[in-house]
């Protein structure tokens, strides 16, 4: 039994069996479970010095497949301002995970890049992300279900991008 089994069944007698509306609302329930997942995610990297900031790990992979990504393109591609996406650097880079070079071509522009700190943080957190991901989502749905929500969600987020 996981901590998040235990913790499920600690329900509150007080909670409201339903939530009026909200009960047929899609953003509801993604919302929900996105701060569940959060503090499943937050409770695993409790033993990792790594930034609890929301943002920090996709910020990390993100850099270690694109070197030289900019702040600006991280930003957007996470659906965040770019001030959002430049506290997340910060934070990267004053841990030692990134650093931030002047771009060749254009000296007015950084382009960040993965650390072998950072490169040896982004190994453990990709084991540590799987397996988390693996047992928090198991534990309310099938595989066929995950997988079913996985390519919905993957599908939906492709025409979000194209579409902004």
């Amino acid at each position: 039994m996981t901590q998040h089994d235990e913790e499920s069944r600690d329900v509150d007698p007080q909670l409201p069996p339903s939530f009026g509306f909200l009960d047929d609302q899609l953003s509801f329930y993604i919302r929900l479970i996105e701060m569940a997942v959060s503090r499943d995610i937050d409770r695993s990297l409790k033993d990792m010095s790594f930034s609890r900031r929301k943002g920090a790990i996709t910020a990390l992979f993100m850099i270690a497949r694109h070197p030289g990504l900019r702040i600006g393109a991280f930003a957007q591609a996470s659906q965040i301002d770019k001030s959002l996406g430049t506290k997340i650097v910060d934070e990267l880079v004053t841990g030692g995970f990134v650093e931030k070079r002047p771009d060749e071509q254009d000296g007015r522009a950084t382009g960040l890049y993965i650390t072998s700190q950072g490169l040896d943080a982004a190994d453990a957190l990709e084991a540590l992300v799987k397996s988390q991901s693996q047992s928090f989502f198991l534990n309310l749905m099938s595989q066929e279900e995950h997988d079913i929500v996985i390519d919905i969600l993957r599908r939906a987020f492709q025409k979000l991008r194209t579409n902004t």
